[in-house]
């Protein structure tokens, strides 16, 4: 029996060029592939769906013109290992998968199938002897018609330009690629990339009994229940010997304290990047403090207005790692004195990086505006009444 146009061991070679080795899920998939071409309806062009990402899709790529890159092949990973070959404009077809109940007169098959042996002690040689012996009596088919509505359901792509990495990506709408959201596997180094992510700040961590006359790296909070809470110590108080007994009753048995010998350009303290962030945030009718309370700075209207926010920007700030910012609702009516927004680095440190990319985003146009509000000239009272007779909707 041949596999497509293929001897069994033309295929044998074909596999271990293509795959690096003779993987066995790739020799049942070639059965499967050529058992599903001998059964396919008539017609000019067929594509394929792979329910599955191990294997299977290479035997598809193998046999077939059908392959990820042209968009033949379509993986709806369903953890199944089977495959539909179809054709291509009418999505008649034949499902073919590996029958389980088929399975018990070939012991080595069911064992690597079902991994009821640890792959160490699987007799591979076996294993593949029982594959082209067994060839496609451990097959299931059935015939099928592609719902092409429910394959077809996805968002017609836009290239958009990341405004923290500045490169072109495919994405449903504006925002941080995925790679700026932290859905990236590897770490930048120094010698290509902008900059390197990874690794711990260097911090000077001392017991209570040695701090005394250090400066005091964060802010540390006090919590009486019910009565108080907030800053006891700021970044930078000098530490008293009758700071002590405080710090103990805080439960701080050791304190983190400023060491200029160990300061590290990799990484921005949380003060210095919510207030580098308030800046870049703030426009008309908006102000901040230049003094962060617990690593955050706070946005305040500075009249009575509207408030008015970028929420696709904000939106691609808060998708970047350990960065917030939490703001009151766009288009509210807000007073002089109200807080309408906080921003802050979540860690203590912020990897100059995150940092470099959370800046980038909100810098240009403000975020936060406090507009005016004008006296208008005419209005329109609506009551119930109109709703219920549907005269307003």
């Amino acid at each position: 029996m041949n596999i497509g146009p293929y001897t069994v061991e033309e295929y044998k070679n074909l596999v271990k060029s293509f795959h690096g080795y003779i993987a066995p899920g790739l020799m049942v998939g070639g059965y499967m592939v050529d058992h599903a071409l001998n059964h396919l309806p008539e017609g000019d062009f067929f594509d394929a769906v792979c329910e599955t990402r191990n294997c299977l899709p290479d035997a598809v790529q193998l046999l077939t013109p059908c392959t990820i890159g042209n968009g033949w092949l379509r993986i709806l990973d369903m953890g199944r290992y089977a495959l539909t070959l179809y054709e291509k404009y009418r999505g008649k077809g034949v499902r073919v998968y590996l029958d389980v109940r088929k399975l018990d007169e070939w012991p080595n098959i069911k064992n690597w199938f079902l991994k009821l042996k640890p792959k160490n002690q699987q007799d591979t040689n076996a294993l593949l002897e029982e594959i082209d012996e067994a060839q496609t009596t451990i097959l299931g088919m059935e015939e099928v018609e592609v719902r092409f509505d429910d394959l077809d359901k996805k968002h017609k792509d836009i290239i958009a330009i990341c405004p923290a990495c500045g490169e072109a990506y495919r994405a449903i709408s504006q925002g941080l690629c995925k790679a700026c959201r932290g859905e990236v596997v590897y770490l930048k180094t120094d010698n290509y990339g902008r900059g390197k992510k990874g690794g711990r700040p260097k911090l000077t961590v001392v017991p209570l009994e040695k701090a005394v006359g250090r400066r005091v790296l964060h802010d540390m909070t006090r919590i009486i229940p019910e009565k108080e809470k907030g800053a006891a110590f700021h970044r930078g108080q000098t530490i008293t010997a009758g700071d002590v007994c405080r710090l103990q009753q805080m439960g701080r048995l050791n304190v983190y304290v400023e060491d200029e010998e160990k300061r590290d350009t990799e990484w921005v303290h949380e003060d210095e990047a919510a207030i580098a962030f308030a800046g870049a945030m703030t426009g008309e009718g908006i102000s901040f403090s230049d003094t962060p309370r617990e690593g955050k700075v706070n946005l305040i209207a500075d009249r009575n207005g509207l408030l008015v926010i970028d929420t696709k920007r904000l939106l691609s700030f808060n998708m970047i790692p350990d960065v917030i910012c939490a703001s009151r609702q766009s288009y509210s009516v807000v007073e002089q004195g109200d807080k309408v927004a906080g921003v802050r680095a979540i860690p203590l440190y912020l990897n100059r990086e995150d940092f470099r990319k959370a800046l980038d985003t909100v810098n240009g146009e403000p975020l936060f505006q406090v507009l005016p509000l004008r006296k208008a000239k005419a209005g329109i009272l609506v009551t119930g009444t109109e709703v219920f007779q549907g005269l307003v909707e």
